[in-house]
């Protein structure tokens, strides 16, 4: 009876986002209906690739993959709107209804023998509920504190891509860490409502340790413990917050590489699909893909159909976001990737050849002495292999680029985090309690502590704490808070190119105006200080780009810079040389024809504007 009650769950409450709910209840159900979503079109893979009775949250890493691939396809066509999205998760949340409910007595019988033996696993289960809860609504209730991805605004891009169907942009799209992944993954959480996007991270970390649980099989104490320590140092960790660059969503397809390739033959189009997902997530990812589909090959080295099919689940997923990435270089026929490379991406690097030799200079005797170090078992072999291979990669990124692009260093944790969680679990799976087993729990203990001890916003207590009141915010009532720059654009044809820096370009209308967002890591050139006699570079790009306005909002940038004349002033008795940054130094030379709290609208098509004491 309670098995039957629990499928009758499983397929109704992925429905309840329909209903005109507000505030937790909204968001628990936008949850339920994603994680419906992922497992519906994971089983479409499963299917595909002859592996029905896979484990459910093994299916829903692979849905999660086959979704992003999915989305990219509607991004390059031009279909990848709010009405898109919908319909690619409300279709594979019917697929998931359709298949609990034509195998509802199967999967019944299987609950029930489940439910039949010990039931300690029930511990673990549920504080990981408890946990991913919290975290999820928590973020659900609150904005990002920092909505940099690493390589642009990933909020705007996001409302881009709801507003218009597609990333035409060629500097605020996604340039040179990654192809969209982690757009496209936001905007599948956008579909069943607006709070999911910033809870897509922990929700993906409850997925990525439902896994590590599943696969302990936890009936046992000693497993069930086992599992109640990865539980809470996975939410414990103080160096893997839920902001917008990938950690956890990598982290847990990473986790469903390592635990297929554990098997004798691994499934190649799951695989090839997991492998996909993270190469449009980070170009730094990649790496790891190439060493699991290389694993997964090296199992049959001599089918050409395995190969073919490992190949072919890595493009479908992979070759949508690059068509896409070359529509939008190409949506402007007189800029070139060159230029941009001279003007925005001006990073010294070493070359290709060099980094693969560091690379793998680093990876082979790391992989070497993971391997030696670990019992023989295919899993840990398999992780060990790719860990080494993804944090030799990542480092000679940085060490060729000279340390450029901090966020790199970041995506250390999900190679890190996907290891740990596959040592720990193939250690309590086969019970192997030598000295890898009790450095690997005093290890975890000490994660727990640390993160208990760390200091600021890093403390595990204060963020739980945090992340709990954050809840508050989802009891507001529903509003929009609008376009604050509607006002200055109102007077602006529908379809002109605005060249836009601003704090909040997330709240600009996409589908009136042809934006481009300027305010990217990259794009801070164009707010370097130049001397007036300098050649401007952000004349030379607007003029490329055939922006028609500029909307440029005072920022903490042009304080510093007072604060830096008056300080020269100090110190030298003398005014210092007249300089601007290249923006300032455009809207100044150009008219202003609307103001407002800050925000200047600039008329890049008339002339200058006129000096003081002339009359214009």
């Amino acid at each position: 009876m309670i098995a039957s009650g629990l499928v009758v769950c499983a397929i109704a409450l992925p429905w309840l986002t329909l209903l005109p709910l507000h505030g937790v209840a909204a968001a628990i159900a936008h949850a339920l209906t994603l994680i419906a979503a992922f497992h519906g079109a994971g089983r479409i893979v499963a299917w595909l690739a002859g592996r029905p009775e896979a484990a459910p949250l093994l299916v829903i890493q692979w849905g999660i993959a086959a979704l992003i691939g999915l989305s990219g396809i509607a991004i390059a066509c031009h279909a990848g709107t709010l009405a898109g999205h919908a319909v690619l998760v409300f279709g594979c949340v019917a697929i998931h209804t359709a298949a609990l409910g034509l195998g509802f007595s199967e999967h019944v019988e299987r609950l029930e023998a489940v439910l039949a033996g010990p039931r300690i696993w029930l511990v673990p289960a549920a504080l990981l509920a408890v946990l991913g809860a919290i975290a999820v609504l928590g973020a659900a209730g609150d904005s990002f504190a920092q909505p940099f991805d690493g390589d642009g605004h990933l909020m705007a891009q996001l409302h881009r891509v709801l507003g218009t169907g597609a990333l035409m942009d060629p500097i605020g799209y996604p340039r040179h860490a990654g192809l969209g992944g982690q757009v496209a993954l936001a905007a599948i959480a956008s579909s069943p409502g607006d709070d999911l996007p910033h809870g897509v991270e922990p929700l993906a970390a409850a997925l990525a340790l439902g896994l590590a649980i599943s696969s302990l099989r936890a009936r046992e104490p000693v497993a069930a413990l086992w599992a109640v320590v990865l539980v809470v140092a996975g939410f414990a960790l103080p160096f893997a917050p839920y902001d917008p660059l990938p950690c956890w969503a990598a982290a847990g397809l990473i986790v469903a590489l390592h635990h297929m390739l554990g098997d004798a033959e691994p499934a190649p189009l799951p695989l090839g699909i997991l492998a996909g997902a993270l190469v449009v997530l980070r170009h730094e990812l990649a790496p790891v893909a190439a060493a699991a589909v290389a694993a997964g090959w090296w199992r049959r080295p001599r089918d050409p159909r395995r190969a073919v099919v490992l190949l072919g689940g890595v493009l479908a997923v992979a070759l949508p976001f690059v068509i896409a990435r070359t529509l939008a270089w190409r949506s402007i026929p007189a800029l070139s990737p060159p230029l941009l490379s001279t003007v925005l991406l001006h990073v010294a690097r070493a070359p290709l050849a060099v980094r693969a030799l560091a690379a793998a200079a680093i990876a082979v005797p790391a992989a070497l002495v993971l391997r030696l170090a670990l019992p023989d078992h295919r899993a840990l072999a398999a992780a060990a292999t790719t860990t080494a291979v993804g944090l030799g990669a990542i480092v000679a990124h940085l060490a060729g680029t000279g340390g450029a692009g901090s966020g790199s260093l970041r995506l250390l944790w999900p190679v890190g985090i996907a290891f740990a969680i596959t040592l720990v679990v193939e250690l309590a799976r086969s019970r192997w309690s030598g000295p890898a087993a009790l450095l690997v729990s005093l290890g975890l203990c000490v994660t727990i502590y640390e993160a208990g001890e760390a200091p600021g916003h890093l403390r595990w207590s204060r963020r739980m704490t945090e992340a709990a009141t954050g809840i508050d915010h989802l009891a507001r009532p529903p509003g929009d808070a609008g376009d604050p720059y509607a006002p200055l654009l109102a007077g602006v044809r529908p379809g002109a190119t605005v060249a836009v820096w601003v704090a909040e370009p997330e709240r600009l209308d996409y589908a009136r105006h042809r934006i481009l967002d300027l305010r990217t890591p990259a794009g801070a050139r164009l707010r370097e200080h130049r001397f007036r006699d300098h050649i401007s570079l952000a004349a030379a790009l607007l003029g490329r780009l055939g922006a028609d306005y500029l909307l440029l909002e005072a920022d903490d940038l042009r304080v510093l810079r007072i604060q830096s004349d008056l300080i020269y002033r100090w110190l030298c008795r003398e005014p210092r040389p007249i300089c601007d940054d290249d923006l300032e130094a455009v809207a100044r030379a150009h008219r202003v024809i609307a103001e407002r709290n800050g925000v200047r609208l600039v008329d890049l098509g008339r002339g200058p504007a006129p000096r003081p004491g002339h009359s214009p």
